[in-house]
């Protein structure tokens, strides 16, 4: 649960299900599959999902750093840019949605993941 980041009711449910009795302390009731119990294809579905974002998760991980940089450098690039001013008033004169967007791109002050966002 910590590797996905995935702390759901849900997630804990269906990793208790997926887990054979013999590595439970208290192993499941024998009374026949209860209500809202996976079957084995779902939870065979489960595992290859699992797999599949276990993959985009270390994809993302390894590209990171390197879209950090680029970003950065951008950044940098545009803020040197707006800091000509021959520059800023062709734009000023000619594009100014391009300035308006630029001037947003040069205020970032970090380029990290949201703190309020959403996890899914």
């Amino acid at each position: 649960m910590i590797g996905q980041h995935n702390f759901s009711i849900m997630f804990a449910k269906a990793i208790r299900a997926a887990t054979p009795d013999s590595q439970l302390v208290a192993p499941k009731k024998s009374s026949g599959r209860a209500a809202g119990t996976p079957s084995g294809q779902q939870i065979a579905r489960m595992e290859r999902e699992l797999a599949a974002l276990q993959t985009q998760v270390k994809n993302v991980e390894e590209t990171y750093g390197i879209d950090n940089l680029h970003l950065t450098v951008a950044r940098g690039y545009v803020t040197k840019l707006l800091a000509n001013g021959r520059i800023n008033r062709w734009l000023e004169n000619h594009r100014q949605e391009y300035l308006g967007e630029f001037q947003k791109i040069a205020e970032i002050e970090s380029i990290a993941p949201f703190k309020d966002a959403p996890e899914a």
